[in-house]
């Protein structure tokens, strides 16, 4: 017997005698997706150079023995596909194996555990890789590796021909990255339009004709080495948006993999399917923890607003000293996420005069959101939402503003906004969305306060013109005058701007780069709507609206902004109430850190304050706005005892 078959089966013996019943909290027609890389015999190459994301064969034995003696059975892709389609149901507790990167020990070490233990899986390589000549090198990262260390087609190929191994495409040539920005940050080759000196951003059209030719030769490569084209995509560093699913489903890959952590639901689309990154350090207790799905806790979010203005300086070496400064401060924070201001307004009346990314429409103030969203995500670890307006965009005279019926102009009181009944208008706005999902890396988006409507808006031609489709009187006055057409007006325009928000949120995602976070939406509503009930045809808010249009629902919970008395009480009683009518899990609590009456920042201690009062009555998502990074306020060491999730800096409530 072989020393490595001696290894295998004196641990299942182990682990049968030593492990009790899987305490599993899987549901009925649930899979999770397991993602290894290279695995690496210590006993044969101990000198052996190891990346990220290798194991050694013999911590691959501790978990397939785990698989194999606590019920959780591996899988094929075809069985998934089956009974999405309706055919033998999923067993329990399955499992989904995948390999990328194609390395040569997938074929000498992992194999013949599979032959072993009868698993399925998947393998993804790189085409160009496999392409390299024998004694050449593979360039990896910022390195190259001998290619020896990778699979030849010959071996594709006897794989590929067992029952037990299904070759996927980790792409031809898109395994590395490529200069994203002027500061020269690397982003994935595939969801990234490359930024050169001389040319500037990579054109729409040149960028997709990339990724097409990638497709293409993925597929002539395969055909004429195994004679099939491959039906799984698995992109590089986990790293694609729905334009390139789009792309890669033309050339007969409908199917691919993200890197969330999360199990996969039979009901759910196949285009993309969760699953777990494993490395070395994933111990027996941890690789239980994933495969029973005991680690999948929606996690409490503490937010932090940032305005780019803050981070903004016309001189380069300034503005990146402030750039260290609030990462430095958001990573010591423990805080999980930033609403980070998309949009320059500098005078600060909320009206977008300019952005801070390349689009068709405004000026462009810096090239600054996608360095910053990108160092928040990969130097501070936290999830970025691209904080955006509606409607208050000035794209200047040649453009029609939501006017008020009184006047039969735009009101003077509030943001000029453009009207979402204006067909240019939307195609505008949706432009500048999709821009940014193609120019920017981001993981959600906060929608602005500026989508309202007051009692007398919109009175625009083009909005009159849509009551009418509407069957309502195509006259605002008319409307005013009847209580009922007065509901049934609110309720039309609250519908409106909650399905233009959604189209926004699709032309964003469309180029966005998904990796391992969920894209979620997230918007602002006035703390009066919920208060006041009947303040809900002032603004056209409802918050069971934004319940059912969006992930979060964020109360602006501001009580010196609204003038309340007795700002602790009207926090508690806000929360109250916004709870009666939406869950905990989708209600985002913003504080304000600024008086803006008395142009005077909140005090730390009082904001901390705030915090625990929201968190004894339940609010789990919290944020406040704006932070000064500059000015240390609010102070770091007084809110992140109540307001950090990290437990090295918590205290309970």
């Amino acid at each position: 017997m072989t020393p490595w078959r001696v290894l295998v089966m004196s641990a299942a013996l182990l682990m049968l005698f030593s492990a009790g019943p899987a305490q599993a909290d899987r549901s009925p027609g649930d899979y999770v997706v397991i993602s290894y890389h290279d695995i690496v015999d210590t006993s044969v190459t101990p000198d052996l150079d190891i990346y990220s994301q290798t194991i050694t064969r013999n911590r691959l034995v501790e978990h397939f023995n785990l698989m194999a003696s606590s019920g959780y059975q591996p899988v094929s892709l075809q069985q998934i596909i089956d009974a999405k389609a309706g055919g033998p149901a999923l067993p329990d507790n399955a499992v989904l194996l995948t390999f990328d990167d194609g390395y040569r020990s997938f074929y000498e070490i992992v194999f013949p555990l599979l032959k072993l233990y009868n698993f399925p899986a998947v393998q993804a390589v790189v085409g160009s890789w496999l392409d390299v000549p024998a004694g050449g090198r593979v360039p990896y990262g910022s390195i190259t590796l001998p290619r020896e260390r990778f699979l030849s087609w010959a071996q594709v190929k006897e794989l590929d021909e067992s029952p037990l191994v299904e070759i996927a495409s980790h792409s031809y040539n898109l395994h590395y990255g490529v200069i994203g920005n002027p500061m020269g940050n690397e982003q994935a080759a595939a969801v990234t339009s490359i930024w050169e000196s001389r040319r500037g951003y990579e054109r729409e059209a040149d960028y997709l004709a990339r990724l097409r030719q990638d497709m293409q030769q993925t597929q002539q490569r395969f055909q004429q080495e195994i004679g099939q084209s491959p039906r799984i995509m698995v992109w590089p560093y986990g790293a694609y948006s729905e334009a390139t699913l789009n792309i890669a489903a033309e050339y007969g890959m409908p199917y691919t993999f993200s890197l969330l952590s999360a199990p996969n639901q039979i009901n759910d689309p196949m285009r993309s399917m969760n699953r777990y990154l494993i490395d070395q350090e994933t111990t027996l207790e941890t690789i239980e923890e994933i495969l029973s799905n005991r680690v999948w806790e929606r996690e409490e979010q503490r937010i932090v607003h940032v305005d780019l203005d803050y981070v903004y300086d016309p001189d380069p070496i300034q503005q990146e000293q402030n750039l260290d400064r609030l990462i430095e401060r958001i990573y010591s924070y423990g805080v999980t996420t930033v609403y980070l201001q998309a949009y320059a307004d500098p005078d600060g009346d909320g009206v977008t005069d300019a952005l801070y990314f390349p689009n068709r429409h405004l000026p462009v103030r810096a090239d600054l959101f996608n360095r910053v969203a990108w160092q928040l995500k990969k130097r501070a670890g936290v999830k970025v939402y691209a904080w955006m307006p509606v409607l208050a965009f000035d794209l200047g005279s040649g453009y029609q503003y939501v006017t008020d019926a009184r006047t039969g102009q735009e009101s003077p009181d509030h943001y000029r906004r453009l009207s979402p009944y204006v067909e240019e208008n939307r195609r505008a706005i949706t432009e500048i969305y999709q821009d940014l999902g193609r120019l920017t890396k981001f993981d959600g988006l906060l929608f602005h306060d500026d989508a309202f409507f007051t009692d007398f808006e919109d009175a625009n031609p083009a909005a009159l013109a849509a009551y009418e489709r509407a069957a309502l009187p195509g006259d605002v006055n008319a409307i005013r005058r009847d209580e009922q057409l007065m509901a049934t007006w609110t309720r039309f325009k609250t519908e409106q701007l909650t399905r233009f928000t959604q189209e926004l949120a699709q032309a964003a995602n469309l180029y966005r780069q998904a990796d391992n976070k969920v894209f979620t939406t997230s918007r602002n509503l006035y703390a009066v709507t919920v208060m006041e009930p009947e303040s809900q045809r002032w603004f056209a808010q409802d918050i069971q609206n934004f319940a059912s249009g969006y992930d979060f629902v964020a109360v602006m919970a501001m009580p010196y902004m609204e003038e309340a008395d007795h700002p602790d009480e009207w926090l508690r009683d806000l929360a109250r109430r916004s709870l009666a009518q939406v869950s905990a899990d989708q209600l985002v609590f913003e504080l304000q850190a600024q008086n803006w009456h008395s142009q005077t920042p909140i005090p730390s201690e009082e904001m901390a304050r705030w915090v625990r009062i929201l968190r004894e009555e339940g609010i789990q998502h919290i944020g406040y706005y704006p932070d000064d990074f500059h000015s240390n306020h609010p102070d770091i060491q007084v809110m992140r005892p109540v307001f950090s999730v990290s437990r090295r800096f918590r205290a309970t409530p």
